[in-house]
């Protein structure tokens, strides 16, 4: 869904192992404790859990910033906090079948009403979200899409150095014409389903603090068609991924910590019959890292080690390489943050030939408080795709422009200009394409 007003035809969900340990939490589910901590953009269909014990002592981002005279206040029924929301949006996008020749634009209006409900508790809090979007294309009418998600969960803290997560997810989703996984020659975006269960253990023994964490997640295809009528099928990408985590981090001193972690899964697919068979898998990652805090003006986590996945079929080349992983934010003044990211993992994929790809990424970010209620927001990055069992290599870059007008604790407004643009090279190369997508929207929450 385009909850953040991004470009077109994405609800784009992915499940809380592929994170694999982010250091700040993002989105108003992110802990059913903060329930009341409502980010206006922030995504539903995502799980996500803050891991980082120096988070605590750390100031605030630009982003995360407390701004009392601009926060929605939820209504209170009780020990109840309900939290409405509406945002309505609308877009330019110069290319929306992200082609490289006979591009067509169209202008597309989205309709976006969420609803959270939760108890913020100390000891038990808990919350359950329902978010429905729609989009309406002025011309391209095929393009239209109905999604919806639904998410819930808990936290319930044992004493004082036991805590216990529980979420569960469930949404309907459109998969975006830019997605490496999308046909060009598809009628209308590929459409599935995900529901997720995640659940995590924290325990902490004075310095040592010791995580466990288990990730179900299945997704399930819908069949698409061609131009022509055809039936494309989709049954192939069906699948079920297991993902359990464990991880045991010493704190040193109050701005430094190492830790080790180790993930296992396991990725199970549809039984198929044909020229290529299930990529079932199975994979582990390991790993040292450490979560640091440079004074007041650098705060950050970074981890390398190994990663691995074989492929049951012998058809497909195992993977195999050099992990890293990590984001470090920068206080450049009390105004200005300056974030760096970069992730190596093995993600799936819709391309028949191909297991996977192992996929690089890097970006920088820059947010800025020009004013109180006004934050500017600048992200460029590049993807590089390593396809597994075919030819292809993949390199995107992206660029993005945001700038957020806080207008009042009821109402935001919010602009961005965008950019992507794709290069694949090798024997079957997928598509090159540029895109430019202008928004505007406007987000009313509370009553």
């Amino acid at each position: 869904m385009r909850a953040q007003i991004v470009p077109a035809s994405a609800f784009a969900v992915r499940t809380l192992a592929a994170t694999s340990i982010p250091l700040v939490a993002f989105g108003p589910l992110a802990s059913p404790a903060m329930a009341q901590s409502y980010n206006p953009f922030g995504r539903l269909g995502t799980l996500q859990a803050s891991n980082n014990p120096l988070d605590e002592d750390q100031p605030d981002s630009v982003t995360q910033r407390s701004r009392p005279e601009y926060q929605a206040v939820p209504i209170q029924i009780g020990s109840i906090q309900v939290m409405p929301q509406v945002i309505l949006g609308l877009d330019f996008d110069d290319n929306v079948y992200a082609v490289e020749n006979g591009k067509s634009s169209d202008g597309i209006v989205t309709y976006q009403p969420r609803i959270t409900i939760g108890r913020p508790s100390p000891g038990f809090s808990w919350s359950i979200a329902g978010e429905y979007e729609a989009t309406r294309y002025f011309n391209l009418t095929s393009e239209n899409t109905n999604d919806y998600a639904f998410q819930g969960g808990l936290e319930y803290q044992i004493g004082t150095s036991t805590v216990v997560n529980a979420k569960a997810l469930r949404s309907r989703n459109s998969e975006s014409r830019t997605s490496p996984d999308s046909l060009s020659s598809i009628a209308r975006p590929n459409r599935f389903y995900l529901t997720e269960f995640y659940g995590d253990l924290t325990h902490r023994f004075n310095r040592l603090s010791v995580r466990g964490t288990i990730d179900f997640a299945r997704r399930n295809y819908l069949d698409n068609r061609d131009i022509a009528g055809n039936v494309i099928d989709q049954d192939f990408r069906d699948r079920s991924t297991v993902t359990g985590s464990l991880i045991a981090q010493y704190t040193m001193s109050a701005n430094f910590a190492v830790f080790a972690a180790a993930s296992a899964n396991q990725r199970d697919y549809r039984t198929r019959i044909g020229p290529i068979p299930a990529r079932d898998s199975k994979g582990y990652e390991l790993a040292l890292g450490s979560n640091f805090n440079l004074g007041h003006l650098m705060h950050g986590s970074m981890r390398v080690g190994y990663l691995r996945q074989n492929y049951k079929d012998p058809l497909f080349k195992d993977v195999h390489g050099f992990l890293i992983r990590g984001e470090i934010a920068y206080y450049l003044t009390p105004l200005v943050t300056l974030t760096a990211k970069v992730d190596r993992s093995v993600s799936e994929t819709g391309v028949v030939e191909a297991a996977g790809y192992v996929k690089t990424t890097a970006s920088v970010q820059a947010d800025y408080e020009l004013l109180r209620n006004l934050i500017l927001h600048v992200e460029g990055g590049n993807e590089h795709r390593r396809f597994v069992g075919v030819d292809r290599t993949d390199d995107r870059f992206s660029a993005n422009f945001r700038a957020t007008w806080l207008l009042s604790p009821r109402w935001s407004l919010q602009a961005s200009l965008s950019h992507r643009q794709q290069t694949s090279k090798g024997s079957a190369p997928g598509r090159d394409f540029k895109e430019n997508v202008a928004s505007i929207g406007l987000v009313f929450k509370g009553l």
